[in-house]
């Protein structure tokens, strides 16, 4: 019994060693997640973008500032003059943080009375934001530590009023609600693994069944084909993302502050590029087994790269390269403008160019790759 076992574990071994795809799959891709997803992912964001709104226009104000860009976890990008400008800097993504100083901040701290600096957080990343916070009530409370001791000196110590009171106000997401952050990337996750799976399996099926030259032998021709199965996935991922978003605005509470109908127009460039990468597939797999393989050494980079859980500008500066390449990680940008800032195309058209652009790519390859598998 144990020599018939023997050779058939041996026989499963050899065909292993010839399916050459399959070995790559199983050795090559553990190896890569480890190196890249251990790499590249790390919840420790420094750098994030800020703008001042200073109307204090004091030393104070400034001491303020300075002391929140040595932390390395932001760097002001720009002084705005209204909270029009302020806001309108948050609501496109240029920035992440907003800090505003009164204009009796140096005033009251030179009075001996407590200065208020607000500071307002995208909160629309719980993770992102609860540093962002974390990090400015601290500073706040090194201005504190600093500017007593000073007073001590003036003998002032007898009335221990702080002279520094950081406020915070997260928008977007007030509460720091986790499925806030979540459940709109995970409609772009869900719709890439839709789109991409069923469109590179459409296409092998027929392949591995041996019936795609019966096909293409009938009056069908090659466009009426492909349109035959793109379709049905157009559909199916319309589908799925109305009812993800049914049920996110039921059970999670997780409303649509923009426009539903731009936010569907987004979604059909997004769902044409990921249609472009499972036919790229199919034109490369041989049978269901491969193409589901290839699938999913697709999707699981998407994941972890795109910003879906994980803030990208936390990633060393490869991999966050190779996340620009993603059309996934332009799509939650744009979902999560629309969701949860409800902002128009004037503030996220960079991404939807970039979008276009590597969807014009994806399907140059794409249909480059099928002339050459027809050839």
């Amino acid at each position: 019994m144990w020599n018939r076992i023997k050779a058939l574990v041996w026989k499963e071994f050899l065909q292993l060693r010839r399916d050459r795809m399959t070995l790559a799959f199983v050795l090559g891709m553990p190896l890569m997640q480890l190196v890249i997803f251990g790499m590249a992912i790390n919840y420790d964001v420094k750098h994030m973008p800020a703008v001042v709104l200073d109307e204090s226009h004091s030393q104070e104000s400034r001491s303020f500032v300075d002391g929140l860009q040595a932390t390395q976890y932001f760097d002001v990008k720009a002084q705005v003059p209204t909270e029009a400008a302020l806001r309108a800097a948050i609501d496109d993504g240029k920035a992440q943080i907003g800090v505003w100083f009164p204009p009796d901040y140096g005033r009251k701290i030179h009075a001996g009375q407590t200065g208020e600096v607000m500071v307002i957080v995208d909160g629309s990343s719980p993770t992102t934001a609860s540093n962002a916070m974390a990090v400015a009530q601290g500073v706040g409370q090194l201005r504190n530590t600093q500017l007593l001791y000073d007073r001590m000196g003036y003998g002032d110590a007898a009335h221990p009023i702080m002279p520094v009171e950081v406020r915070i106000r997260p928008w977007y997401n007030p509460d720091l609600r986790s499925p806030t952050f979540i459940v709109p990337g995970l409609v772009g996750v869900i719709l890439s693994m839709t789109c991409i799976m069923f469109a590179s399996n459409a296409i092998v099926r027929e392949k591995e069944r041996g019936t795609l030259d019966q096909i293409l032998v009938t009056p069908v021709t090659p466009l009426e084909l492909f349109l035959g199965k793109i379709i049905p996935v157009v559909v199916m991922a319309y589908a799925q993302m109305t009812v993800l978003f049914g049920v996110a605005h039921v059970f999670f509470k997780v409303p649509v502050a923009g426009s539903v109908l731009l936010l569907y127009a987004m979604a059909g460039f997004f769902i044409v590029a990921m249609l472009g990468i499972g036919i790229g597939i199919s034109t490369v797999a041989q049978n269901q087994a491969q193409s589901s393989q290839m699938s999913m050494l697709t999707i699981l980079p998407f994941v972890f790269l795109s910003g879906y859980i994980f803030p990208r500008e936390g990633m060393p500066l490869p991999f966050f390269l190779i996340g620009e390449l993603m059309p996934l990680t332009h799509f939650i940008i744009i979902i999560r403008a629309i969701v949860l800032r409800g902002v128009g195309l004037v503030a996220f058209w960079p991404e939807l160019l970039k979008l276009l652009g590597l969807t014009l790519i994806i399907w140059a390859l794409a249909l480059r790759r099928m002339k050459r598998a027809e050839a």
